[in-house]
């Protein structure tokens, strides 16, 4: 029977799963830290070239851009080409994805019970299409459109309004120079380090603050302003009509701070009829599902077998 290694590298961690080609639901996911580049290689070698596993088919979720089939790491010197590693493990089918690509081709998979409402709830919609954001290691945007095709975007990389979003205070610092080092998981340490003197993670942050740490607290509301401001601007810009999806560790963590009004208070803020009716038509939602990016690459490798039928 034809199996189907998925795997999901991000910045810091690897997470895998095998099943059977005619299985759709993912169970067992395994995540291994990810130090060194050449851990990759080994791992690789020691999953598929077991032949016991019969895997013939991988599905490869990468956090970096994806140009010319291959994807070069974000955080990394290391990049994945599909034809050589095709042709390297003798596979039937290898493909790849950005990681936040991946996860905006989850979005079929989703449930009603896998995502909890922020504001904005709706039954009626604009437009077929949906936003996925979040931030982790570095900062993911992605977007589906008509429920068929989805892409990524560099939205983390990018240099403009960082100085509006840090302030001229944390700014000044030189240490934020792409929205991504002020919406993500570093972001958040950075601050913090910025402020006490200390380096801790972003983690430990969010347990000081769940034991009513001051600074910590503020840190994470000063975040929490953030992502409302630039989740407007990207609203305005892709107009996803089925609603923004925020994913990831860290939203799933940030549900138990978000006070809705004073969230859905900022988000609407600045903004003039009619652009502000598009921010009120669209739904903000926080999933709570986890591996995202794994259901995504089984969804993205059926929907290449149906074509092929």
């Amino acid at each position: 029977m034809e199996k189907i290694l998925l795997i999901d590298l991000g910045g810091t961690h690897l997470r895998f799963t095998v099943l059977s080609k005619d299985n759709n639901e993912i169970g067992l996911v395994t995540k291994k830290k990810f130090n060194l580049d050449e851990e990759l290689d080994l791992f690789l070698k020691d999953v598929l070239a077991d032949d016991k596993n019969q895997i013939n088919n991988l599905v490869f979720s990468i956090a970096g851009p994806k140009l010319y089939g291959s994807i070069g790491m974000t955080n990394r010197t290391l990049r994945i080409d599909k034809e050589k590693l095709k042709e390297k493990f003798n596979l039937k089918n290898c493909l790849i994805l950005n990681d936040w690509e991946a996860v905006a081709y989850s979005y079929p998979s989703l449930k009603n019970d896998d995502f909890i409402n922020l504001i904005n709830l709706k039954n009626n919609f604009y437009n077929n299409n949906v936003l996925f954001f979040g931030p982790g290691t570095g900062l993911g945007v992605s977007f589906l459109i008509d429920n068929k095709f989805a892409q990524s975007t560099e939205v983390g990389n990018l240099s403009l309004g960082v100085k509006e979003l840090i302030g001229d205070e944390l700014f000044s610092t030189n240490q934020f120079t792409k929205i991504e080092d002020v919406v993500s998981g570093p972001g958040i340490s950075k601050i913090y380090e910025i402020k006490q003197n200390k380096k801790l993670s972003s983690e430990e942050i969010f347990k000081l603050a769940d034991n009513g740490d001051l600074i910590s607290l503020e840190i994470i509301e000063d975040l929490i302003n953030r992502l409302a401001i630039l989740l407007s601007q990207l609203t305005l810009t892709f107009q996803p009509g089925k609603g923004i999806f925020l994913a990831g560790s860290i939203m799933r963590t940030l549900i138990n701070f978000i006070d809705k009004e004073k969230f859905k208070k900022q988000y609407l803020s600045n903004i003039r009829n009619p652009q502000l009716e598009i921010l009120k038509s669209t739904p903000i939602n926080i999933v709570t599902k986890e591996n995202l990016a794994l259901y995504g690459c089984l969804n993205y490798f059926n929907s290449t077998q149906k074509d092929l039928n």
